[in-house]
C-alpha cells in the first residue's frame, strides 16, 4: 500500500466537495502540495529499501535478501513517522526491531516502541531517555545484523546530550548565545556535534559496533553532517578548526572550560571515518525535491515556475529582502517570455532555513519574515507565502495563513486561507512562494 500524501491512509489535505478558495490562494496551495509530495519521506525511504526476488536494496547497495539475521531501524525527527512507515512497508516482517522518536502518534502499522518529541534546542529537553534507548538498540546488534537509521531535521535535540560538566539548561543557553552572536543554524549544529554526547558525532554508529549501519537522511540544506548531529559521522580536524574559529569570532572561546577546548584541537592520526560496516549517508530528500515538485504543480496549471534561490540561510529580515530582490529580478527577466508563452503568471520559489538550527521553534522567525516582506514588497497584487514542508497543525499556523502566511501589498495576511495538514510527511526546510499574475507582471 502507498501511504504517501496522495493516499487516504496518510492524507494531509482534507478532502472536500466544496468550491476551491478564490483569489491567489490556489496557486500557493498547489505549490505546497507539490512540495510535500516531491520531498515525501515515505516514498523517498521506501524507494531506498526494496526487496526483489532474492535481492535486498539498502540505500546504494544490493545484497542477498537472507544476508541479515536481524533488521532493526531507528527513525528520528520531524519525518520519523513517514520514514518508519516506509521502512515497515518496504521490508515487512523482515524488520525485527524498531524505535520511532518523533512528534506524531504511531499507528498500529508500526508495531514498535515510540517516543514523542517537541521542538526544542539541544539541552532544552531531557534527551537522556531517547538517546539511551537508541544507543541500547544499536549496541544489541551484531555483525550479521542491519541497522537502518532514518534521520530527519528535528532529530538533533533528541540525539544530543550535554557535555560532561554542563547541565542541559546551561548547554542550551551557550548554544543560543552562539546563535545570537552570529552562528548560523548549521554552525550551531556543528558545535552540538563537537561538544555533545549521546548519539551525535558518530556515537550511534560506534554503539552499533560490527552491525551494518545504513543512514537514510532528509536534508533541509545544511548537509549530511548537520542532520541530527551526524550520528554516523565522526568529527574531523577541519570541523574542529572551524568550530574554534567560530567561537573566537563570536567571542565565546575565552569563556570555554579547559576540558571543552580540547574538543576543538586537531587529532593527528585519528581515523576520520568509521569502519566499512558503516555506510556513507544516503540523502533521500532535499529542498531541491520540494522545489521541483512545487514547480511541476504550478507549471501544469499554465503558470511559469522560476527558481528565485535554491537556499537562503539568512536570518528572517535579510532573507525577506534577498527573496524580494530575487523575485523582482525573476519577474523582469521572464515577463516577455511569459506573455509570449501565454502563461497566467510567474511563480518564483526559494528554500529557506531562516538561519535557525534544526529542531527549534520556527514560529517567531516565521512571523518576522512575513512582517519584513509586508514592509518591503513593492509590486501590486504580488502574493507571497512562507510554507512549512514539515507540516503545521491548526495550532501551529498563524491565523489566516497558508501553512504560515501570505502577504498582499497594501493588505493583511488575512487574504490567504488556512490549509491544515498532518505533520510528519517530510521536513526539507521552509519554502517561500511569490505569485505575480500576468495582468501585473507585465
Amino acid at each position: 500500500m502507498d501511504r504517501s500524501p496522495t493516499e487516504p491512509f496518510y492524507e494531509p489535505f482534507p478532502r472536500s466537495s466544496g468550491p476551491p478558495p478564490k483569489g491567489p490562494d490556489p496557486v500557493h496551495v498547489l505549490a505546497f502540495r507539490g512540495a510535500v509530495t516531491g520531498a515525501d519521506a515515505y516514498r523517498a525511504v521506501r524507494s531506498a529499501l526494496r526487496v526483489e526476488e532474492n535481492v535486498l536494496r539498502v540505500g546504494n547497495r544490493f545484497v542477498p535478501a537472507d544476508r541479515y539475521r536481524e533488521i532493526a531501524f531507528v527513525a528520528v525527527g520531524h519525518a520519523a513517522l513517514s520514514s518508519a512507515l516506509g521502512i515497515c512497508d518496504a521490508l515487512g516482517d523482515r524488520v525485527t526491531q524498531g524505535l520511532v522518536v518523533g512528534p506524531d502518534p504511531v499507528p498500529p502499522e508500526v508495531p514498535f516502541k515510540a517516543m514523542r518529541t517537541t521542538d526544542a534546542w539541544p539541552g532544552d529537553v531531557e534527551a537522556e531517555p531517547s538517546a539511551a534507548a537508541i544507543l541500547e538498540l544499536a549496541n544489541g546488534l551484531g555483525e550479521r545484523d542491519l541497522l537502518i537509521l532514518a534521520i530527519s531535521p528535528g532529530a538533533l535535540p533528541w540525539l544530543a546530550t550535554p557535555p560532561k560538566g554542563r547541565t542541559g539548561t546551561g548547554w542550551a543557553a551557550w548554544l543560543r548565545q552562539a546563535h545570537t552572536a552570529g552562528a548560523t543554524g548549521a554552525e550551531v549544529a556543528s558545535l552540538a556535534r563537537l561538544t555533545g554526547r549521546g548519539a551525535v558525532g558518530g556515537q550511534l554508529a560506534i554503539a552499533a559496533s560490527t552491525a551494518t549501519v545504513v543512514p537514510l537522511l532528509i536534508d533541509r540544506g545544511d548537509g549530511a553532517a548537520g542532520v541530527g548531529g551526524g550520528p554516523t559521522l565522526l568529527p574531523n580536524d577541519l570541523e574542529r578548526i572551524g568550530g574554534r574559529a567560530l567561537l573566537e569570532r563570536t567571542g565565546l572561546w575565552s569563556t570555554m572550560p579547559a576540558a571543552e577546548t580540547a574538543l576543538f584541537a586537531p587529532h593527528p592520526g585519528t581515523p576520520a571515518k568509521l569502519g566499512e560496516n558503516v555506510h556513507r549517508p544516503v540523502v533521500v530528500a532535499t529542498p531541491a525535491d520540494a522545489l521541483r515538485g512545487a514547480a511541476d504543480s504550478v507549471g501544469e496549471r499554465k503558470y511559469m515556475p522560476r527558481l528565485a534561490a535554491l537556499s537562503l540561510s539568512d536570518p528572517p529580515e535579510a532573507a525577506a529582502e534577498r527573496f524580494l530582490q530575487r523575485v523582482d529580478a525573476v519577474v523582469e527577466e521572464n515577463r516577455v517570455e511569459m506573455v509570449d508563452a501565454g502563461r497566467k503568471g510567474i511563480v518564483a520559489f526559494a528554500a529557506l532555513t531562516l538561519g535557525l538550527p534544526e529542531g527549534v521553534d520556527e514560529q517567531p522567525a516565521f512571523e518576522r519574515f512575513l512582517v519584513a516582506v509586508r514592509s518591503h514588497v513593492r509590486r501590486r497584487e504580488l502574493t507571497i507565502s512562507l510554507l512549512r514542508t514539515k507540516g503545521a497543525s491548526e495550532r501551529g499556523a498563524p491565523p489566516g495563513a497558508v501553512i504560515g502566511g501570505a502577504i498582499v501589498p497594501g493588505g493583511s495576511a488575512g487574504a490567504a486561507r488556512p490549509l491544515p495538514m498532518r505533520s510528519g510527511i517530510t521536513d526539507v526546510g521552509l519554502m517561500a512562494v511569490a505569485l505575480a499574475p500576468a495582468s501585473t507582471a507585465g
